[in-house]
């Protein structure tokens, strides 16, 4: 009679398999049970001196010195909530000074917890524990392991140990096998390149023992969870280990397992590349004449080798062949190595070029004439771009210029006119001139205000502005802004909601140079921004640095893009019927660089979008 192969049976490998893990399971779980016992855990009478009693306790008692003494919301959470069912009585140099909860008369356990030299907490648990308490956890715990003998654990582990061993041999055995099938026969698993399989197996083993730790997070008092959690993670582990050995096992036994991987791919890959090239070298040689040159010499130095060395044979005078041959050796690696050293002066001329360093120069005095022409125009590169750069800048220090002393130029007749109107403003005028006087101080305070945004831009532009930075509450200037455009935002039927961060947000900045830059950004809305339309304030933290976002739904349609926006003298709406003159998102970016911060416009069909961050100053309180 013939006995069926049990390797080939699917159902006995998958029952194999249950088994292993089922295994593995009760390893983890009674090994755990087994250390826990013998670091002292369910192995004393009662649940008042265990360690998962006295640990606790003491755990309780820093918190309840923190809640009593500092007011830590935290801590006072942790007595509420993880250690609930938890009192105590707290004594300073042998006195009761305070006491956290109601002393049960028939406590549950007692301990004296010893926080400092002068300060000792007397502890009592309730004997009606809430079943949210992380006492009431671990007294579940205790009684789990306080059922149990360490000796049979220990025998029990063993015992699951072996028989998981087993299986795992019977399934490396019967990898590759299948009913029906002759020899080994690759899976889906096994068909993977190896050397993928094994980096996407390390990971995912990597990562369940790594999300080992976050087990110390939950903050849930059931053991269950703990269990659940640490299970599924390890099981994870195990599994991934489990298809990584079979795979192995079914690669070996097929053999030439090396074939199936990225890394032998890509050296068949490299070496055909390889072949390729050597056999196209001479297509190669027509491309520069510098190649043709360096293939002529090497050619030239190998034909005249070989003819040598057939001499050394045929005469007796070998040594002296060999050693020409010898010095043609070394002149060729000489010749190779100032060639490669001067293109490497080049590459590195062109690295400088391309970081920015456009005063770097290269000797081209002994260089070979191919490359000393490639390096000199690389020189001229450097030489053009140096003039053109500081041609740009005197052309923009001039502009700043220009516009500073004529806009200076400006004030002083616009400061004459600006008295004489409202010297005629307090006379008794005319209807019709009391109108023109009325015209001419609304244009004379436009022109003012267009005079005075262009010596700021230039200032700002220039870094012509003194900043003080300092530690300041972001909160109350961004409601303080919005106060003072209340008046203009309720005109506009314009509601801001205003999303702060709770507390006190401190940045590093100028409070005079920030609120300029809000004023602008307010402004903007008022101008700009659809009526009966929300104003979406937001400020937070991110990455160490205080962030504030302004959006608002555009009244025009925005057919500018955000770079333009910033520039000088750009408007959003192009048909130019609101007031301002284009300088506002300039100077407001040129403030906030000199602050450290920065400015970013965005624009989504007619969403603007504002977004500015400072270094931050310390956490919020």
């Amino acid at each position: 009679m013939k006995h069926r192969d049990l390797r080939t049976s699917l159902p006995a490998k998958c029952l194999v398999m249950v088994l292993l893990l089922l295994c593995a399971a009760g390893v983890m779980l009674f090994g755990a049970a087994a250390a826990a016992m013998s670091a002292g855990c369910g192995v004393y009478d009662s649940f008042e001196q265990d360690p998962l009693c006295t640990n606790t306790m003491d755990g309780a008692a820093r918190s309840v010195v923190e809640a009593l003494e500092s007011g830590s919301d935290y801590a006072r959470y942790q007595l509420e909530e993880r250690y609930a069912g938890y009192s105590a009585q707290v004594y300073r140099d042998g006195n009761l000074t305070d006491a956290w909860g109601d002393i049960p008369s028939d406590p549950l356990a007692r301990r004296e917890s010893r926080v400092d030299d002068a300060c000792t907490v007397v502890g009592y648990l309730s004997p009606d524990l809430p079943l949210h308490s992380v006492f009431d956890r671990n007294l579940d715990l205790y009684n789990s392991l306080h059922s149990m003998q360490l000796s049979a654990v220990v025998f029990l582990t063993a015992l699951l140990a072996l028989s998981g061993l087993a299986s795992l041999v019977f399934l490396l055995s019967a990898a590759g096998h299948r009913a029906g099938r002759e020899g080994i026969v690759l899976g889906f698993q096994d068909r993977i390149p190896l050397d993928l399989y094994l980096s996407c197996a390390l990971c995912l083993f990597v990562l369940c023992i790594a999300m080992l730790d976050r087990g110390y997070h939950i903050d849930s008092p059931f053991l269950e969870l703990y269990l659940a959690w640490y299970g599924t993670c390890l099981m994870g582990a195990v599994v991934v280990a489990l298809a990584t050995l079979m795979t192995l096992a079914v690669r070996f036994k097929k053999g030439r397992w090396w074939r199936n991987s990225i890394c032998f791919f890509l050296i068949h890959w490299c070496w055909r590349i390889w072949k390729r090239g050597w056999d196209a070298l001479a297509e190669f040689a027509h491309a520069l004449p510098l190649t043709w040159k360096a293939v002529l010499f090497t050619g030239a130095v190998l034909a005249a080798q070989t003819f040598l060395t057939l001499i050394m044979f045929d005469s007796y005078d070998s040594g002296f062949f060999f050693l020409v041959a010898l010095v043609m050796d070394i002149t060729l690696v000489m010749g190779a190595a100032a060639l490669s050293l001067q293109l490497q002066k080049v590459r590195d001329m062109g690295q400088a070029l391309a970081a920015g360093d456009l005063d770097a120069q290269l000797d081209t005095r002994k260089m070979l004439p191919d490359i000393r022409r490639h390096a000199e125009n690389l020189n001229a590169i450097g030489v053009g771009m140096n003039r053109a750069v500081e041609q740009r800048m005197r052309s923009e220090r001039l502009k700043t210029e220009l516009i500073t002393n004529v806009s200076h130029d400006i004030k002083t007749p616009l400061t004459s006119i600006v008295n004489y109107v409202d010297l005629l403003k307090k006379e008794d005028l005319p209807p019709a001139a009391a109108e023109y006087a009325a015209v001419l101080d609304r244009q004379s305070a436009k022109l003012k205000k267009l005079t005075e945004d262009l010596v700021e831009a230039s200032k700002a532009s220039t870094g012509n502005v003194s900043v003080s930075l300092a530690p300041i509450v972001v909160n109350e200037i961004i409601l303080q802004a919005i106060g003072d455009y209340d008046e203009r935002l309720t005109k506009g039927r314009l509601e801001v909601v205003v999303s702060t961060y709770e507390g006190s947000l401190m940045a590093m900045a100028d409070g005079r140079l920030l609120w300029r830059v809000l004023d602008n950004l307010l402004s903007n809305v008022c101008k700009y921004a659809m009526p009966g339309t929300r104003v979406y304030v937001d400020l937070g933290t991110r990455e160490e640095r205080m962030f504030l976002t302004m959006k608002n739904i555009s009244q025009d349609p925005l057919n500018v893009s955000a770079e333009e926006l910033m520039e000088r003298f750009v408007r959003g709406d192009a048909s130019r019927h609101t007031e301002g003159s284009g300088l506002g998102l300039n100077i407001a970016r040129s403030l906030m660089d000199l602050m450290g911060g920065t400015f970013d416009l965005s624009i989504d069909g007619d969403l603007f979008k504002a977004e500015l961050t400072l270094p931050a100053a310390g956490p919020a309180l």
